[in-house]
């Protein structure tokens, strides 16, 4: 009965602890208000904010309970572009927030072609994803 007890608070600690860590992370950098800078959605800030705080419930609930959401393969690729583009424009965010775009900038000298590269992580993550769920979880 007290094991039991001990795993249930330590694993209440431990979500507090990555779920605070993972705030703080958000709203330091200022990812999704920059985000939505970069997309040209300002307007949407409110609700990116509130289908990240969903997003996050719903996929601890499915998690935690078990359920399977993808009755059929054809499902998994709509889910992993929308996933894949999601974190490729989180990842462009950050690295934007940290300067690493700027600074890619001036040492390849790209000018106008500085969204080659964002496009190139967006789409790299996409495939990724994609090959990760589709062909590779089959091995």
């Amino acid at each position: 009965m007290y094991r039991y007890i001990l795993l249930i608070i330590i694993g209440i600690a431990g979500g507090i602890t990555v779920g605070t860590a993972i705030a703080s992370f958000l709203t330091l950098l200022d990812l999704v208000p920059r985000l939505a800078q970069v997309s040209d959605s300002s307007n949407l800030i409110v609700f990116y904010e509130r289908v990240l705080v969903s997003s996050v419930v719903l996929i601890t609930v499915v998690e935690f309970f078990y359920i399977s959401i993808f009755s059929s393969k054809l499902l998994l690729i709509p889910i992993g572009v929308l996933l894949g583009a999601f974190i490729g424009l989180l990842a462009a965010a950050l690295a934007e927030v940290l300067n690493v775009i700027p600074v890619l900038e001036k040492r390849f000298k790209l000018g106008d072609l500085v969204h080659i590269p964002v496009l190139a992580i967006s789409l790299g993550k996409v495939i990724g994803s994609l090959l990760d769920w589709l062909i590779l979880d089959k091995l």
